[in-house]
């Protein structure tokens, strides 16, 4: 009996590989997102301990100080605004990276489920010649015994 050879093998190995990509896309857009994240944090730290080094500060506030802490807070909720959008457009395209990863995935799963049922057709065909070998071998065993009896 010949070995099982899956005939769409390299197809399946490409869609292994495109799933593989589209999880690697999809893990580099998390990284993204979470960067942007980290960096609106850091805005929001930065806005927080500025306001504090000018009111928390022992000495007399100055118009000169709050109009630079406005300034600053300004900048921050532009940037913080320019981070949100940026953030919007990369869970956006997460989302449409997703749909990839599962459309991928769902290609890879009907060569695997092809792969499967042809080793189990095969599987049963080799049994079949196993057990019709077997009884070839068995009936030649008996007809010996039954010319030497």
């Amino acid at each position: 009996m010949k070995r099982f050879q899956f005939t769409l093998a390299g197809v399946l190995r490409l869609r292994v590989q495109q799933t593989e990509a589209a999880e690697a896309e999809l893990a580099a857009l998390h990284r993204e997102l979470e960067r942007l994240q980290a960096e609106q944090e850091a805005l929001r730290n930065d806005l927080l301990r500025h306001q504090a080094e000018v009111f928390n500060t022992g000495r007399t506030l100055t118009g000169e100080a709050l109009v630079q802490l406005d300034e600053f807070r300004r900048w921050v909720v532009g940037e913080q605004r320019r981070q949100a959008q940026t953030a919007a457009d990369c869970i956006s395209r997460i989302q449409e990276q997703n749909r990839r990863v599962i459309e991928a995935k769902q290609n890879q799963q009907l060569l695997e489920k092809l792969r499967d049922r042809g080793r189990q057709r095969w599987e049963s065909e080799a049994a079949r010649e196993e057990q019709a070998l077997a009884e070839e071998a068995y009936m030649s065993q008996w007809s010996q015994k039954m010319e030497a009896g």
